[in-house]
């Protein structure tokens, strides 16, 4: 009999770990939740500035009177239990869910607004003793929500926050502060003043790069030709951004969460200390009335990831995490190889374009392109995310190499001329390896291999005409692998070729509205050259095979618990660093400012 126990045990811990996995699938090492359910609410008055209101003057207006408008926040992030002196403290990533009533809402918003994004910063005030330090969290930000419905607005603003660091022992509390909000609403041109500013259709319209068809409009995207999600053919417009200052409400709990540090408290350091990673010293804060930043600030705390801390006497034992730097100004020989055919194939252009170098042509000279690239891969099933290529753990560069160009420059109307860069692309991410809780309780640790199975294929389409977009599509394949995988420290032998059973079909997409009427580069385009948002909204994840050891076959535990439709992948692309052309390089490559999942 006890024979006959130890493999039913052993499925046990099998089924624990593929319900929970492939990431790496769920972020880092948060592991306890900040109140029972990770959540706290809290009421919020947003003061926005005067003339910010449904005449669309977008906060320009001249009396001093603000408006001020009562939301409710809803903030949900995990923390771990517990940390170690010296080592950084990572909180989870953070969500909050801005509600606001129907008609404060609308009494900010421009006429003929059909949606609203919108991007936020909170400051989190973080306490250890007597030592203060406000950590600003920047860069959290929400997709396109349409304004429908008689109902309260409702926004998610989600996003990734930096580690911090105690040279003490004692619990560090981490409590919300004010939240700074930056509201983009989208308008409806039939309904807009003709000197509105304009601006591009959202993202959601459905734009297939592959056909170039709008799936909304019908309009050929191949050409650049803007329309709008209704399909009126023509761009969308954003009124001016509503700016709002939100600070909560008194006589509320504000916990985010709790870590516990082990040691004597005080540690070694004293008691009571904080500071910033200048090392400079200010006059410490009540609590809830620290340093404001976030967006639309300059200066010292501004949201522009350099938080001020304020710290009593004595010594500091709090320290605010610094952006990574890369320390890299160069790029690896260029990738020898050519684009794909059969994505050469599948571009619809039009029948007369030209390509260069042309047959019997020398080729382009090769020359190096690189930079970074981060994000998360999202897995439906798990309803979680792993990091793609963790900007803090030696992240590896992509390398792109031009190697054609296809022109149609012949009609004489603008939107109808067709231009074509062709690419290709190295990028080889390291291993991915996470801590997660499954259940809330058990301990899982694994890892998770992206391996390309090739060269990446690079197709930007767009003349930059006045009026179009650019889209660019990223093409390749790369083979899902799983190993090392721990249930609360006790190996799970998943075998050395636990793999999805099919490459993945890779298929990013990042466009260019920057040349519509009326609208500056923004914080949503990309281009190859500049980097910005990449998605692919829909990542199939083949069955999974070779999966178990010792006669034990696990797969279709891992495929019932990840593989399917419904995935996604989320990436923000740094600018290229062009060592030919002395460009982007010096002093050093720039880090893209990781996406929220």
């Amino acid at each position: 009999m006890r024979g006959a126990v130890k493999p039913r045990r052993a499925v046990r811990f099998a089924a624990v770990a593929a319900a929970a996995l492939l990431a790496g699938l769920l972020p880092g090492p948060d592991s306890a939740a900040s109140g029972p359910d990770g959540k706290v609410t809290l009421g919020y008055a947003c003061a926005f500035p005067a003339g910010t209101a449904a005449d669309g003057s977008g906060g320009t207006g001249g009396t001093d009177k603000a408006v001020v408008q009562d939301v409710t926040v809803a903030l949900v992030q995990n923390y771990p239990d517990t940390a170690v002196v010296g080592k950084p403290i990572q909180p989870g990533d953070l969500t909050a869910t801005v509600t606001m009533p129907r008609a404060g809402a609308e009494a900010l918003l421009p006429a003929g607004a059909t949606a609203l994004t919108g991007a936020a910063s909170l400051t989190a005030h973080v306490a250890q003793g007597t030592s203060r330090a406000d950590a600003v969290w920047p860069g959290l930000t929400a997709p396109s929500t349409p304004l429908k419905g008689d109902g309260d607005l409702v926004l998610t603003f989600g996003g990734a926050v930096p580690p911090l660091t105690v040279t003490a022992s004692g619990e560090v509390r981490f409590t919300a502060g004010e939240l700074d909000l930056k509201l983009t609403p989208v308008t409806d041109p039939a309904s807009t003043p003709p000197d509105s500013p304009s601006t591009d259709s959202d993202s959601a319209s459905g734009t297939d790069s592959a056909s170039g068809t709008d799936s909304a409009s019908g309009t050929d995207s191949a050409t650049g030709t803007a329309a709008d999600s209704a399909g009126t053919g023509q761009a969308a417009k954003d009124a001016a951004d509503i700016i709002g200052a939100c600070a909560p409400k008194p006589d509320q709990g504000d916990l985010l969460g709790t870590v516990s540090i082990p040691g004597t408290p005080g540690g070694s350091s004293g008691p009571g200390h904080a500071t910033a990673p200048g090392g400079s010293s200010a006059a410490a804060p009540t609590p809830g009335t620290g340093s404001r930043a976030g967006v639309g600030k300059t200066g010292e705390g501004a949201g522009d990831g350099a938080p001020d801390a304020a710290r009593s006497d004595g010594r500091n034992t709090i320290t605010l995490a610094s952006p990574p730097h890369s320390g890299v100004h160069d790029c690896e020989d260029p990738p020898e190889g050519d684009t794909d055919p059969a994505v050469m194939d599948s571009i619809p252009r039009p029948p007369n374009a030209v390509r260069s170098p042309g047959p019997g042509d020398p080729p382009f000279p090769p020359y190096s392109q690189c930079g970074y690239v981060t994000g998360y891969s999202n897995v439906f099933k798990l309803k979680g995310a792993a990091v793609i290529n963790d900007l803090t753990k030696k992240p590896t560069r992509v390398t792109v190499v031009q190697k054609s160009i296809w022109t149609e420059f012949t009609d004489p109307d603008p939107l109808k001329q067709y231009f074509e860069i062709d690419s290709i692309a190295k990028l080889a991410l390291p291993p991915s390896d996470t801590t997660f809780l499954t259940f809330g309780f058990v301990p899982v640790t694994a890892r998770m291999e992206l391996l390309p199975k090739g060269l990446m294929t690079v197709v930007t389409v767009g003349t930059s005409n006045l009026g179009t977009i650019t889209t660019s599509t990223i093409y390749g394949k790369q083979e899902l692998r799983l190993s090392d995988v721990k249930v609360n420290g006790v190996p799970l032998d998943v075998g050395a070729d636990c793999r999805a059973s099919a490459p993945l079909d890779i298929k990013l997409v990042g466009y260019d509205r920057s040349s519509l009427t009326g609208r500056p580069t923004g914080p949503t385009d990309y281009g190859v050259q500049d980097g910005g948002p990449l998605a692919q909204d829909d990542l199939y994840i083949p069955p999974f095979t070779g999966c178990g050891s010792h006669g034990e076959n696990l797969n279709s535990l891992f495929t019932s618990a990840i593989s399917g439709h419904g995935n996604s992948l989320n990436l923000i692309q740094g600018p290229l660093c062009v060592p030919i052309a002395a460009s982007g390089c010096d002093p050093e490559i720039a880090f893209p400012e990781p996406p929220h999942h």
